[in-house]
């Protein structure tokens, strides 16, 4: 299962080894680091440019919750270190980096205009199935990213994927290709074969205690016993704080005038453009652009006859993001357009209509609809807001003191009964837990990961700081502390001799499958052979490649050409394969050519699935190029 999905999920990213990193929220402080180096805020260098360590923790927390999700109760820290998801998310930042370095050097850039389509598109922004400018500013306040930031980090997902586009858009696939690959696929093997089970071997597997008591010695990692705590925890939470956090008109008032920068509202212009954009495969460049322009020129004299602007917008414009709309780019602030469009804009009063203005994107025309001259909203239009978050600020401080104040006594007390009247007498709900790892999600201490982090960052006998969470403020006492650490042998010996006996089990029929191998290849009867070992000759059936397991065996094929490639003069699988705990010996037993008539109606959902092979295959030679003539640096402690 593993194999299938990570195959699914490597070819994803190799797709978009750069530009896949699409809105993703960066949460500061997550992330998989233990890092002692708090001053270092990049995780690599990449010729000169940075790799920040949130960015990477994001991307990071990404995949590894991916990977928790499509493998369910699978997914260990082990599965994760046998991934190498650590270096696999610091890799798709690197591409990234040589990407928009390479993209810079050509000189390929994303449109003010296509930025603004791709955040329109994006679903979080919506309200009322349309874009709304105030839910946008929230979604990212909420998540501690500026506009500015947030819009570079889309114009540069633009600009990947268009040099991405520059490396694939030539790539082709012939009809011989495709009816090659359609026989290679569709071609049917059925294969018989010997299985070595090595659970049906374990009646025949001794082991003494000596022998159970050094193989725990020597792999005592596979049994630590994970750190536990018992904690002792109070919580405040921002509702119950409310009642003492009142909040005056004389403190709205105050807030307002010390603030009033913060309600500034910026000139603004709304308005419509019509976008002509010169061929850019023309072979005469400075023709090309004559020609757009004196179209433009055409199209502005029959809006001034009287022809709607928002439907010559719709008829002709070649801007994606605006063109369906009429040319419609609402309201926008100084700043966010390209250099003249933005001066051209903020120079015409509303109602008039610019001539041709041109920028690095083509030529325009632009429309204001409307202006607004910079100013302040009023107190009475903002103070319910103001309100309500110093309201909610002096509900956090009340909370916060609260569980501060608790938390200084917390450090003196010594018997949890001592500690839950000084919460009571606080007014504040304590809870006391039994011991419990960094796993057992039924404690609320584990199931919110901050706490957890807290939690297991506590030494035994201390206290935390205050928590702020989403609704309250928690404060922490580890009542008692017990770390990792490796049983004493007669605790677990029974798991101990178990484990080894499944070991050995498991490398004895391994064995016994890999000299059944050589014997069979030697000339030895297969089937004799196989009978000797108590084992009987079964049979997959027919499959295809295409099908992508294989029967009766139930491992993953698509990276296992070779049982597609025996034939009768070599009808033996080279190696033993080893799924789902069995050992199998395979060998040829038929095959069943390509059904032609089938060709067809496969032709082209192959012909795309080439293309898509051959344009992968092609970003990662390219990426693996850039890599080879650049400069990588890599903080492994940031990892």
């Amino acid at each position: 299962m593993l194999e299938s999905i990570r195959k699914r999920r490597n070819s994803i990213v190799i797709l978009v080894a750069f530009a896949a990193i699409i809105i993703v929220f960066i949460f500061w402080g997550a992330g998989p680091s233990n890092n002692d180096n708090q001053n270092r805020t990049a995780v690599a260098v990449v010729d000169g440019v940075e790799i920040l360590v949130r960015e990477y923790a994001a991307l990071y927390k990404k995949e590894t919750e991916y990977y928790r999700g499509a493998l369910k109760g699978q997914f260990t820290e082990e599965v994760a270190q046998k991934m190498d998801l650590k270096h696999r998310s610091l890799d798709i930042l690197i591409n990234r980096a040589l990407a928009l370095k390479e993209a810079d050097a050509k000189g390929i850039k994303a449109a003010p205009e296509e930025i603004q389509s791709a955040i329109k598109s994006i679903q979080a922004f919506t309200k009322d199935g349309a874009f709304d400018k105030e839910t946008y500013f929230k979604v990212l306040s909420a998540n501690r990213l500026s506009p500015a930031e947030f819009e570079r980090s889309i114009e540069d997902d633009i600009v990947t994927g268009k040099v991405r586009e520059a490396v694939v858009k030539d790539l082709t696939v012939t009809d011989d290709e495709v009816k090659a690959a359609f026989r290679k696929e569709m071609r049917k093997v059925n294969l018989s074969y010997a299985a070595f089970d090595g659970d049906r071997l374990k009646g025949s597997i001794k082991v003494v205690d000596e022998e159970a008591e050094d193989f725990l010695r020597k792999n005592g990692s596979a049994f630590m016993l994970p750190v536990k705590i018992k904690a002792f925890y109070a919580f405040a939470g921002y509702k119950d704080a409310a009642s003492r956090a009142k909040v005056t008109d004389e403190d709205v008032k105050d807030f307002y005038e010390k603030n009033k920068d913060s309600f500034a509202l910026p000139e603004m212009v709304k308005a419509r453009h019509i976008l002509l954009r010169p061929a850019s495969d023309a072979a005469d460049m400075a023709k090309a652009k004559m020609d757009a322009k004196a179209k433009l020129e055409d199209i502005i004299k029959k809006i001034k006859a009287g022809a709607k602007f928002a439907v010559m917008a719709k008829a002709h414009s070649q801007d994606p993001g605006s063109a369906r709309a009429g040319g419609d780019l609402d309201w926008f602030g100084r700043g966010v357009m390209i250099k003249p469009f933005e001066e051209t804009a903020f120079a015409l009063k509303k109602g008039e209509m610019s001539g041709v203005v041109e920028t690095e994107f083509g030529f325009h025309v632009i429309l204001v609809e409307d202006k607004k001259d910079p100013s302040t909203r009023p107190l009475s239009e903002v103070s319910s807001d103001i309100r309500r978050n110093l309201a909610f600020d002096k509900s956090r401080a009340v909370a916060k003191d609260s569980a501060a104040l608790l938390g200084a006594k917390l450090k003196d007390l010594k018997s949890v009964d001592e500690m839950r009247k000084a919460a009571n007498d606080a007014g504040l709900k304590a809870t006391v837990t039994e011991p419990f790892s960094d796993e057992d999600k039924r404690i609320e201490l584990v199931s919110n990961e901050m706490l957890r982090d807290v939690v297991f960052g506590l030494r035994a006998g201390e206290v935390s700081p205050p928590v702020e969470t989403n609704e309250g403020v928690y404060v922490i006492k580890a009542v008692e502390k017990v770390d990792a650490h490796v049983p004493e042998y007669k605790a677990v010996s029974a798991r101990v001799k178990a484990t080894l006996i499944l070991k050995k089990a498991d490398e004895t029929a391994k064995k016994k499958a890999e000299d059944l191998l050589a014997k069979a290849k030697g000339g030895a009867d297969f089937v004799a052979a196989a009978k000797a070992e108590g084992v009987a000759i079964e049979e997959t059936g027919l499959f295809s490649k295409s099908q992508g397991f294989v029967p009766k065996v139930g491992t993953f094929s698509g990276d296992k050409q070779g049982l597609f490639d025996l034939n009768d003069a070599a009808p033996w699988y080279a190696e033993v394969l080893e799924a789902n705990g069995r050992y199998y010996v395979l060998r040829l037993k038929n095959t069943k050519e390509a059904d032609e008539s089938a060709f067809e109606p496969m032709k082209e959902p192959l012909k795309a699935r080439l293309i898509s092979q051959k344009q992968e295959e092609a970003v990662s030679a390219w990426i693996k190029e850039l890599r080879a003539r650049s400069k990588i640096k890599i903080f492994e402690d940031m990892l």
